[in-house]
């Protein structure tokens, strides 16, 4: 299925999807058709790539995770998978030692950059690697 972009998938397919990610038809969920873009979605739609839900993101954000990428001005179609990967495990890690995640601590172990189109956090020069790459 993820090697065949563009492809509507088939009714089990899409239930598949909808196990794996969360996902239910009552979300306005499409998927793309033949030709068209992730990059420019139709109008009142964003476009994700199956890496970002791969990686952990799940619908509805959760307010902390919208506080990370509205402060750092990064849309999802901009995330890495890797930048979703650390925003989601910190979080699980915070969560699972009775913590309530920060965006400040979330700081302290990453800094937040943009190279090009595409949004990642790398691990601070001289700091802990909290979440390891990939």
């Amino acid at each position: 299925m993820k090697n065949l972009p563009g492809i509507l998938p088939s009714a089990t397919e899409y239930r598949l999807l909808e196990i794996t990610y969360g996902l239910t038809s009552l979300e306005g969920v499409e998927f793309p058709s033949r030709g068209s873009s992730i990059s420019s979605p139709p109008s009142g739609k964003i476009g994700v790539y199956m890496k970002t839900l791969d990686a952990g993101i799940r619908f509805p954000l959760t307010d902390f995770q919208e506080k990370v990428f509205q402060k750092d001005g990064c849309s999802l179609q901009m995330l890495t998978p890797n930048a979703v990967n650390k925003v989601v495990v910190f979080e699980i890690i915070c969560r699972a030692n009775e913590y309530l995640p920060e965006y400040f601590v979330i700081k302290f172990f990453f800094q937040f950059c943009i190279t090009g189109d595409k949004c990642t956090f790398l691990v601070r020069r001289g700091g802990h690697a909290l979440v390891p790459d990939g």
